[in-house]
């Protein structure tokens, strides 16, 4: 999925969370966005790959792309990571908290792409597609057009709602 998919998409499922939490600020939809593209770090052609060439070489070299950072075990670490820069710059907590709302929100994008995500990586290998290999779309086609054009709409009518 495009970045700009995952960001749609991470949004339109994020905003009545934070809606619901009573936490839409600039700096937690700010941290979910973050989070929405975060896990692509492992591809240096990616939006953010592309920003971090260094660290995203060597996170694909190493685990590879739809590896140790698309698993449970790397929003953990990455969820430290984030936990750790925030109380260094005297930043707020709850930041990281959506930054891994974003990241999960991505992984679960993911699962539904044609080849699915190793959730349980590095425990156990075996890629999980949640659409039983009968719905699924493949980056840069039509269904994934058509599923940020979707994330698009629901995302306008959240707003809508919001304030009529």
């Amino acid at each position: 999925m495009l970045y700009k998919t995952h960001v749609a998409v991470t949004y339109a499922a994020a905003l009545p969370m934070l809606l619901s939490t009573n936490s839409l600020t600039v700096g937690n939809v700010i941290a979910v966005g973050i989070g929405s593209v975060f896990p692509d770090i492992d591809h240096p052609g990616s939006y953010i790959g592309k920003r971090t060439r260094g660290v995203s070489d060597g996170i694909r070299l190493v685990f590879g792309h739809r590896g140790l950072a698309h698993s449970i075990a790397g929003a953990a670490f990455f969820l430290f990571v984030s936990q750790f820069v925030l109380a260094a710059l005297g930043m707020p907590s709850i930041w990281s908290e959506w930054f891994l709302v974003g990241y999960l929100l991505h992984m679960v994008e993911d699962s539904f792409s044609k080849t699915g995500v190793a959730w349980l990586q590095p425990l156990y290998n075996k890629r999980i597609q949640f659409g039983f290999k009968k719905i699924y779309y493949s980056t840069g086609e039509w269904s994934e057009s058509l599923i940020f054009l979707i994330s698009c709409g629901l995302i306008v009518y959240q707003i809508l709602q919001m304030y009529p």
